[in-house]
């Protein structure tokens, strides 16, 4: 949970809008959606964690509040007996864990430059050092293992959502099934929309330092793949 909270509340304020925005044209998803998704997106996050860690606590102390909390919770309570830390659910955890210290190294190097909108500020200056340094756009590397690794603890068995009877409800799972679009939806814009455009701006503002950067930093997202 805490990984997730540093990797997806941001850092810093908002850009303003104005000249530092407009280098970039038209906002995309990430940028309209910057100060209000991240959050709702967390708090889902975490109600699902909530829920699963209350059904393992009642669980493994048995009473008649934890059969309460186990009949709120499962539509069979003897389900909270699949609840388990299967391979893909240590996966999940370790991808979730990765992108945040990702993000954490990215926000401490580039320092008041992050932000969530795509934007240039009048003082800017190219970052080529830390996880700049290995590949250019290290933040979307993280954004892309962390949702991958909510994915793997949220919706495959041995988790609570799948284990909880909750997507056998028809309304529940259009939800869940338009939540996971709209997530991918934004990742693969990031992909083959954020990352070009950046870069595009990125040369223009800085130049023969940006060429020399991508000589010395040919990847985007990873290292000797892409």
């Amino acid at each position: 949970m805490v990984a997730e909270r540093v990797a997806f509340i941001a850092p810093n304020r908002p850009a303003p809008k104005g000249e530092e925005m407009e280098k970039f044209g038209r906002a995309d998803k990430v940028t309209r959606t910057a100060t209000w998704f991240p959050r709702i997106s967390l708090g889902v996050d975490y109600i699902c964690h909530l829920c699963e860690l209350a059904a393992i606590l009642a669980r493994e102390y048995p009473s008649p509040l934890s059969d309460r909390v186990l009949a709120t919770l499962f539509k069979d309570p003897s389900a909270a007996e699949r609840l388990e830390m299967s391979p893909i659910y240590l996966a999940g955890c370790i991808l979730l864990v990765s992108n945040g210290v990702i993000r954490q190294w990215c926000y401490d190097t580039l320092g008041t430059f992050f932000t969530f909108q795509l934007a240039l500020f009048k003082e800017h200056k190219l970052v080529t050092s830390g996880p700049y340094a290995i590949v250019r756009h290290p933040s979307y590397t993280s954004l892309v293992m962390g949702r991958l690794g909510l994915a793997l603890v949220q919706v495959f068995p041995g988790s609570y959502l799948h284990e909880s009877g909750l997507l056998e409800t028809r309304s529940v799972a259009i939800l869940v099934g338009l939540w996971e679009l709209w997530i991918i939806a934004i990742v693969v814009e990031v992909i083959t929309k954020r990352v070009p455009r950046e870069d595009g701006v990125l040369r223009q503002e800085f130049g023969r330092q940006w060429d020399e950067w991508a000589k010395t930093t040919p990847y985007k997202l990873i290292p000797y793949v892409y």
